[in-house]
């Protein structure tokens, strides 16, 4: 059988304020930390209607290293607040 375990990956998924799914991916951990997200711009935030995006990351033996949420104002496009959760149980609101 195939092994499908989720390595070395960011699975990403963002909801608008009526619960529709408007952004999801699930991208390489290295192209994930190089930046220039949708939501790191407030008129792609404005434009998808963002308003939560989820976060899953998992590292090179598919442990989830990091699991995060991000929550953005869909008018102004701006981070109001979120959390972040880690692997050794750290958790931290943002």
């Amino acid at each position: 059988m195939t092994d499908r375990s989720i390595i070395d990956t960011a699975v990403l998924i963002g909801w608008s304020p009526d619960g529709k799914c408007v952004f999801s991916a699930a991208i390489p951990l290295s192209q994930y930390s190089d930046g220039g997200h949708a939501w790191d711009s407030l008129a792609e935030v404005q434009r998808l209607r963002l308003e939560k995006l989820r976060g899953f990351l998992f590292d090179s033996t598919a442990t989830l290293i990091q699991e995060f949420e991000s929550n953005f104002d869909v008018r102004s496009g701006r981070f109001v607040n979120g959390w972040s959760k880690h692997a050794d149980g750290t958790y931290r609101r943002l």
